[in-house]
C-alpha cells in the first residue's frame, strides 16, 4: 500500500482514491487492516465480501508452531543451521505439496476448519482483543461496504465431506450465522455507533453457469462472478441476459463506492446501514436483476444467541 501511495500516479491512478477489497480470508484481512492502521490507513474505503475480523477462528500459537515444525521436517529443512533460509530456497511446488500433508485444525463448527498457516495473532497487525477494540471504536473510520451470500455453506459442505464430515442442514445454517451474517451485523453496528458510513448486502444469485450442484445456491465465492464478470469464462456456459444485468448492477455499485466511498452508494439509492430501517441490501432475489432492502432483523434477529466464528476458541 505504501508503494501504491507513492507510485500509483505514474500509471494513471489517484493516491486519494485507494480502496482495498477482499473476499473470505481476504475480507478478514481488509477488516484487520482497519484495526492495525487506525491513524494512517493510506486507503480511503474498505470492501469485504463474505468474511471479516469476526468470521473465522485462528490457530493457537502452539498449533501454528507445530505446523511449522512439521512442514520444515517434510521438506528437509528441520536439521538445517538456518531453517528460514532453507525454507526460502525451496521451490514453491515443494512447499505446496508439503502443505497438503498437514491437516487443518477444527474450526469450532463441523462445516469450518482452519488452514494450517492462517495468520497468527501478533498484537501488531492481528490482535486478540477485537471485541474491545470494536466496542471502543479503535479502527480506522473508513466507509465500509460489506456483505455475504445467501447460501455460503453451499461450498463449505464439500471440503467438510472430503474430511469425513456429513453436515446437517441445521449445522450449515448455524455456520452461516456464525461466520457471515452475525459477524457482518456486528461490524456494521459497531461502525454505525462510531459514525462511520457502512453498507451491507446479501447476494442471492443462483445461475446455471455458477452452480456447483443442483442445490449449491449462492455459495461462498459466487459473488465474485458478479464483480469480475467471469462466469462464462469459468464454466463455458453463457450468461443469461438477467445475469448480465445483475453483473452490471453489482459492478455499478462497486464502482460507485470505489469512486466515492462516502456517498457513492447513497447516490445510487443504497441506504446507509441502520439497524432500525430497511437497509440490508438484497441482491438478485429470485434471480431478478435488482436490489431490494430489508430491515436487518430479517437476517440478524438471532445473533444475540450466536457465538461469532472467530471467537469459538483457537485450536
Amino acid at each position: 500500500m505504501e508503494w501504491l501511495q507513492k507510485n500509483v500516479a505514474a500509471f494513471g491512478g489517484d493516491a486519494k482514491k485507494i480502496v482495498i477489497a477482499g473476499q473470505s480470508s481476504g475480507g478478514a484481512a481488509v477488516d484487520w487492516w482497519s484495526y492495525a492502521y487506525q491513524e494512517d490507513p493510506i486507503v480511503h474505503g474498505l470492501m469485504s465480501t463474505s468474511g471479516n475480523t469476526f468470521s473465522f477462528p485462528m490457530n493457537s500459537p502452539e498449533r501454528q508452531r507445530s505446523n511449522w515444525d512439521n512442514i520444515t521436517s517434510l521438506v528437509g529443512c528441520a536439521s538445517s543451521n538456518d531453517t528460514m533460509a532453507c525454507m526460502r530456497s525451496q521451490p514453491w511446488e515443494t512447499l505446496s505439496k508439503a502443505v497438503t500433508k498437514i491437516a487443518p485444525s477444527p474450526g469450532g463448527s463441523p462445516v469450518r476448519s482452519t488452514p494450517p498457516f492462517y495468520p497468527l495473532v501478533d498484537n501488531e497487525t492481528v490482535f486478540a482483543d477485537y471485541i474491545s477494540r470494536s466496542a471502543s471504536g479503535h479502527f480506522a473510520k473508513l466507509p465500509y461496504f460489506h456483505g455475504h451470500n445467501d447460501h455460503e455453506q453451499g461450498y463449505y459442505v464439500i471440503p467438510a465431506f472430503a474430511q469425513g464430515r456429513n453436515v446437517t442442514e441445521q449445522q450449515a445454517s448455524q455456520f452461516l450465522l456464525e461466520s457471515f451474517v452475525c459477524p457482518i451485523s456486528y461490524e456494521a453496528r459497531a461502525r454505525v455507533d462510531a459514525g462511520v458510513p457502512t453498507w451491507v448486502y446479501r447476494y442471492y444469485g443462483d445461475w446455471d453457469n455458477t452452480r456447483l450442484y443442483p442445490t449449491s445456491g449462492a455459495y461462498h465465492g459466487t459473488e465474485l462472478h458478479m464483480i469480475l464478470g467471469g462466469s462464462a469464462d469459468a464454466s463455458g456456459l453463457p450468461e443469461t441476459q438477467v445475469q448480465k444485468d445483475t453483473v452490471r448492477l453489482v459492478q455499478r455499485a462497486v464502482a460507485a463506492f470505489t469512486e466515492d466511498p462516502k456517498e457513492g452508494l447513497t447516490k445510487l439509492g443504497w441506504p446507509v446501514f441502520d439497524p432500525e430501517k430497511k437497509s440490508w441490501g438484497e441482491i438478485a432475489v429470485d434471480n431478478k436483476a435488482k436490489v431490494t432492502f430489508a430491515k436487518p432483523e430479517k437476517y440478524d434477529a438471532h445473533c444475540g444467541n450466536i457465538t461469532l466464528g472467530a471467537l469459538q476458541g483457537m485450536s
